[in-house]
């Protein structure tokens, strides 16, 4: 099964996929379940991002980053594996770049999947320390019905766009996938035999169905690995599982209001979920 596709640096400079690759990459989209698009972004673009990550989490040691997690709501950290844990990034500085969450290139392709009305769903990233194991195997959320049937037949609802700050080698531990299981019944059990793993380069973007089933694989480096996720939906779709309790992105008013109406559409759900949560959290209340 053919997943992995080169841009081109005219592709990237078009901010669009020639249609021959758009119909491509749609295609092993609909049937893996995840494609990873190489050099889909500027390395130096990317070497920016993870500065701005460092700024806001790179001082936090493993032991720091668990007892983070440990605080009551609301809470930026949270846990998902053995010394793997997802923060919720403030969009300042270089993550205010509407060329990264409305990134043109990814945008483009993402709408023919989704839709017009597509939105952001969330913008958070997530760190694995050294000494971290595999994950457990997983989908991003439960499936819309319990009958195996619908669920499987279903267009795309939500992709995950992930975005290593980093080049992540088998060392670091990138992600494994189980292509095509966004398709599978739901009894089905992953065998470790059928998972596919590559190693990632800075400027690399994966696109993932929110059913696929993946794990992140252990960290046997002495590298934290940082990797930036984008969640895009359907308009109808909000990822509430992921974000009980915490907000699925953070941005100040005045930077949202300086942003494109375009731009400022993208992010207008997750956006209010912010603004009700931060409602919710007035100690007056």
């Amino acid at each position: 099964m053919n997943w992995i596709f080169e841009v081109s640096a005219a592709e990237r400079s078009a901010g669009q996929l020639s249609p021959s690759s758009t119909a491509s990459v749609s295609q092993a989209l609909r049937e893996n379940g995840a494609v990873l698009l190489r050099h889909a972004l500027a390395a130096d673009l990317v070497d920016t991002l993870k500065h701005g990550f460092d700024s806001q989490w790179g001082a936090f040691t493993s032991e720091q980053m668990r007892d983070q997690a440990r605080l009551p709501f609301p809470n930026p950290v949270l846990r998902v594996g053995e010394e793997r844990y997802e923060v919720i990034l403030k969009i300042k500085h270089a993550f205010l770049q509407s060329g990264i969450f409305a990134n043109d290139l990814i945008c483009n392709f993402l709408v023919g999947v989704l839709g017009p009305g597509m939105k952001l769903s969330g913008f958070t990233a997530v760190l694995s320390f050294p000494g971290a194991k595999q994950q457990h195997i997983h989908s991003d959320a439960p499936r819309l019905f319990n009958e195996a049937g619908p669920s499987a037949s279903l267009p795309s609802y939500a992709i995950n766009v992930s975005i290593p700050l980093i080049d992540v080698t088998n060392e670091i531990g990138g992600t494994g996938i189980w292509l095509g299981s966004h398709q599978w019944d739901a009894h089905r059990a992953p065998q470790p035999r059928e998972m596919t793993n590559v190693e990632f380069q800075r400027g690399d973007c994966i696109l993932m169905d929110y059913r696929t089933l993946h794990a992140g694989l252990p960290n046997v480096s002495t590298i934290a690995r940082p990797i930036l996720y984008m969640v895009y939906a359907r308009p109808w779709f909000f990822d509430d599982s992921n974000h009980v309790g915490r907000p699925s992105l953070d941005m100040d008013t005045r930077d949202f209001e300086r942003l494109a109406p375009h731009v400022q559409n993208l992010l207008v759900r997750a956006f209010s979920q912010r603004m009700r949560a931060q409602y919710l959290l007035r100690p007056d209340q």
